[in-house]
C-alpha cells in the first residue's frame, strides 16, 4: 500500500541521487514490468501551484490497491520542502474536479464524480473553500444540501440549480465567480434544459454572493473584467459559439454575424486598453491565437497552423503585463518534440527556450507561474517518459527537482510514442502514433490498432497521461506495436474536422482506421498476418466493426465496454437521459433505423475473428447489455470468444486489481491469437 508522505519522501531522495529532469536513457532489462506499472494511475494529479509560489495543491489517489472504492484527496504542501499542510478528504468516488487559488493563501475546489476511465469525472455540485493550511473551510455552493439544516443563509441566497467554478477574480482578493443554472419548474430530468444562467461574485470566506449577472441562455461561459461581465458565450452541440455583449446599463445584445467567427473562447484580457487574447476560428478550422478589440474587431493573427489547432499557450507572469509568449499545435512535433512558436523575444521566452535545449526530446510546460515570475512550476515530459514537476527560480536560473508522475517507471523502460501522419483513400490527411517495443527492429512486427473512444471530440495524444497511452506502453512492453490514428471527427483540429465524422460511425471513421493499419503494413512495421484490434467505448465499436469490414486484416478482437448495439444507446445510456445528449445523437448518428443500419448486432454472422469482451455492470454510457447481447449471439453462432466482468465498475475500469486482471487477460488472449510479441533478447 502506497502512501503519500512515504512517496514524497522516496521522490525526495530520488531527486537528490540523480535529478529526474534528463533525456538520459537506461538499458532495458530483459524482464517484462509488471503488469500493475500500467495499471496504476499517477497518484498527483491536477497540479495547480498557489500565486505566490509558496505552496502546491493536487488531486490525490489515496488506496489505488484497495480495490474497493475509489478516494481521493486534496492535498496542499508546502513549497519547496514538499511537507502537507493540509488535507480535504472526498467521499468514495469523489475527487476534487477543479482546484483554483482565490488568493496567495486560499484556494476553491469543485468536487467531481469518478465514473470509469472512459469518462470525464462530472461536477456534483459541491464548491468547497479553504485555507492552505486547511483552517476556515466553507461550503460555498452544494446543491444536495440546500433546504437542509447546515446549509449557510448565504448559499441559500443564490438560486438553486446546477453551479460551475468560474475562475478567480483578477485581484486575486479571495473571491471567485460561480455561475448557477437554475433548475427548471415542473420538468423531469429528461426534458432538462437550463434556460438562464446567473453569475455570482462570492467572498470565499464569509461566503456572501453579490449577483453581477444574469443571461436567458443555459451553460454560459462568462468573461468578467474589473467586477463586470464581459463576454457571455454559449456552445452548440457542435461546438460553434455565439458571444452576447454587456450592454453599458445591463442586459446582453447577441454580436454581430461574423465579429467572433465561429469559435471564440477569450483567453485574457490585456493590461493595455481595450484589447483581448483568445482562440478563434473564422470557419470551423483549426484554432488561431488573435489578439482584438473588446468588440472583435481589428483581429491580429499572432498564431496559427493549417493542420491543428493551437493546444498550449505559454504566459508570461501576471504581474510583468501578462501575455502570451509561445505557443503549440495539435500533431505537430519538431524532432519527436511539439514544436514551439515563440511569440515574443524577452525574458520569459529565453528561459523556456532555454529549458528545452537543456532538457532533449522533453516538452517542459509552464504549469503555474508566481504572480511576478520568480518561481515557475515546471513539468517536463515525452512520448516515453510521463515526467517530473521541479521548480525553477528565475533569479538564480535553478531548477529544483519535486516528484516524478510515475516514479515507478524508470528512464529507458517505456516504448516511444512516435507521431506520424499518412493520407487515407479520400486524400484526407491524418496524424496518429505508433509505438513500438524496446530495444526490437521496427519491422514486420505484431500489430495491435487501439481506436480511441468518442468519437466526436476526443484524440490521442502523445504524452504517457491518459488511459489509452498506457493500454499502448503495457502492450508494447509485452513486444507489440500499437497503432492509435485520430480519425475524422476526433478534437484537436477545429469543429469543421469533428463534424466530418458525423453520420461516419460505421462508414468513413472505419475507413480512417483501416488506411492506418494498411499504412503500418506498407512502411514494414507489421506483420500483415499478425494484427489485431482493442477499443473502449466507441474504439470497442469499432474493434467490433474493423473485422466485420475488413474480414481478411485481422486475427483478433478486443471489445471493451463498446456499443453492440445502438439502440440500447438511443434508449438506455445516460446521453440518452438529457435533451441535447438525443440531439447529439440525431445529428451525428441519425433516427434509430440509421443505428440499427451501423450496429455490429446486424453484421453479426460476418464478424469471424476471437474476440475478448471486457465489460462493467454499472456502466451508464455503454449499458451492460451490449456486451450480454454479444456474447448471447456469439455463443448462439458457436463463435469464440473470452469473457472479463466486473460488476461494480462502470465505463472503463478504475480499480487497480481489475487493471491488473484486465492487463493479464489481454495479454494471454493476444499471445493465444498473434502468437508472443517480439522480444530484445536477453
Amino acid at each position: 500500500m502506497k502512501t503519500l508522505h512515504g512517496t514524497l519522501w522516496a521522490l525526495a531522495m530520488l531527486a537528490a541521487a540523480a535529478p529526474p529532469m534528463t533525456a538520459a536513457a537506461n538499458p532495458v532489462t530483459a524482464m517484462p514490468l509488471p503488469a500493475s506499472d500500467f495499471a496504476n494511475f499517477p497518484m498527483l494529479t491536477n497540479v495547480t501551484m498557489s500565486p505566490d509560489g509558496k505552496h502546491l495543491a493536487a488531486s490525490y489517489d489515496v488506496d489505488q490497491d484497495a480495490g474497493t472504492n475509489a478516494r481521493f484527496q486534496l492535498v496542499v504542501f508546502d513549497l519547496p520542502s514538499l511537507k502537507v499542510t493540509a488535507r480535504l478528504n472526498f467521499p468514495n468516488w469523489r475527487l476534487p474536479g477543479r482546484i483554483v487559488w482565490v488568493s496567495p493563501t486560499r484556494l476553491v475546489v469543485a468536487e467531481a464524480k469518478e465514473s470509469g476511465t472512459f469518462d470525464v469525472p462530472r461536477m456534483t455540485g459541491d464548491i468547497i473553500a479553504m485555507n492552505a493550511d486547511g483552517s476556515q473551510q466553507r461550503t460555498l455552493y452544494s446543491l444536495a444540501a440546500r433546504g437542509t439544516p447546515g446549509a449557510s443563509f448565504n448559499m441559500m441566497d443564490m438560486d438553486s440549480g446546477q453551479p460551475s467554478l468560474v475562475g478567480a477574480t483578477r485581484r486575486l482578493d479571495g473571491h471567485v465567480y460561480i455561475a448557477v443554472n437554475p433548475l427548471p419548474m415542473n420538468m423531469n430530468e429528461a426534458n432538462r434544459v437550463f434556460h438562464r444562467t446567473v453569475l455570482y461574485d462570492v467572498d470565499s470566506v464569509s461566503g456572501y454572493p453579490r449577483q453581477i449577472a444574469q443571461i436567458n441562455h443555459g451553460n454560459v461561459e462568462f468573461l468578467v473584467r474589473k467586477g463586470k461581465p464581459l463576454y457571455a458565450i454559449t456552445q452548440s452541440v457542435q461546438g460553434y459559439t455565439t458571444v452576447f455583449l454587456a450592454k453599458r446599463r445591463g442586459g446582453w445584445r447577441k454580436a454581430p454575424a461574423g465579429a467572433f467567427g465561429r469559435v471564440f473562447q477569450p483567453l485574457w484580457i490585456s493590461a493595455g486598453p481595450g484589447m483581448v487574447y483568445a482562440l478563434y476560428s473564422a470557419d470551423g478550422g483549426p484554432k488561431q491565437l488573435i489578439r482584438c478589440n473588446l468588440d472583435g474587431s481589428h483581429k491580429q493573427v499572432l498564431a496559427g497552423n493549417a493542420f491543428g489547432s493551437v493546444n498550449r499557450v505559454l504566459w508570461s507572469p501576471r504581474a510583468d503585463h501578462r501575455v502570451p509568449i509561445a505557443v503549440t499545435y495539435t500533431a505537430t512535433f519538431t524532432n519527436g518534440v511539439p514544436t514551439v512558436d515563440y511569440l515574443r523575444n524577452d525574458k520569459w521566452s529565453a528561459i523556456h527556450k532555454s529549458l528545452m535545449n537543456a532538457f532533449p526530446g522533453e516538452f517542459i510546460g509552464f504549469s503555474g507561474m508566481s504572480a511576478h515570475g520568480g518561481t515557475i512550476l515546471l513539468h517536463a515530459y515525452s512520448g516515453s517518459d510521463p515526467g517530473d514537476y521541479a521548480l525553477f527560480d528565475t533569479a538564480a536560473m535553478h531548477v529544483r527537482p519535486l516528484m516524478q508522475v510515475m516514479p515507478w517507471f524508470k528512464p529507458g523502460q517505456l516504448a516511444t510514442r512516435t507521431p506520424f501522419r499518412f493520407r487515407n483513400r479520400d486524400g484526407m490527411e491524418l496524424d496518429g502514433y505508433i509505438t513500438f517495443p524496446v530495444g526490437v527492429p521496427h519491422k514486420n512486427l505484431p500489430l495491435v490498432l487501439i481506436p480511441h473512444g468518442g468519437p466526436i471530440g476526443p484524440r490521442d495524444s502523445w504524452a504517457y497521461l491518459s488511459d489509452p497511452q498506457q493500454l499502448a506502453g503495457f502492450l508494447a512492453s509485452r513486444g507489440y506495436a500499437t497503432l492509435q490514428v485520430n480519425y475524422r471527427g476526433s478534437g484537436g483540429r477545429g469543429v469543421a474536422f469533428q463534424l466530418a465524422g458525423y453520420r461516419q460511425f460505421g462508414t468513413g471513421i472505419q475507413e480512417d482506421l483501416i488506411d492506418g493499419v494498411k499504412w503500418a503494413i506498407r512502411m514494414g512495421y507489421a506483420d500483415p498476418q499478425r494484427i489485431a484490434v482493442f477499443g473502449g467505448s466507441f474504439g470497442g465499436y469499432s474493434a467490433l466493426m474493423q473485422p466485420i469490414l475488413a474480414p481478411k486484416l485481422y486475427k483478433a478482437s478486443i471489445d471493451y465496454a463498446g456499443v453492440y448495439n445502438y439502440l440500447d444507446e438511443f434508449n438506455r445510456s445516460d446521453t440518452s437521459h438529457f435533451r441535447l445528449g438525443r440531439t447529439y445523437f440525431d445529428q451525428a448518428v441519425g433516427d434509430k433505423q440509421q443505428a440499427i443500419a451501423i450496429s455490429p448486432s446486424t453484421m453479426i454472422d460476418r464478424f469471424n475473428v476471437p474476440v475478448l469482451i471486457m465489460q462493467g455492470g454499472e456502466d451508464p454510457r455503454v449499458v451492460p447489455q451490449n456486451a450480454e447481447q454479444l456474447r448471447g449471439a456469439l455463443q448462439a453462432a458457436g463463435k469464440p470468444y473470452e469473457w472479463l466482468w466486473f460488476p461494480h465498475e462502470g465505463h472503463g475500469f478504475t480499480l487497480t486489481p481489475h487493471r491488473i486482471a484486465m492487463f493479464g487477460k489481454v495479454q494471454s488472449f493476444l499471445a493465444r491469437w498473434l502468437g508472443p510479441g517480439a522480444s530484445a533478447g536477453p
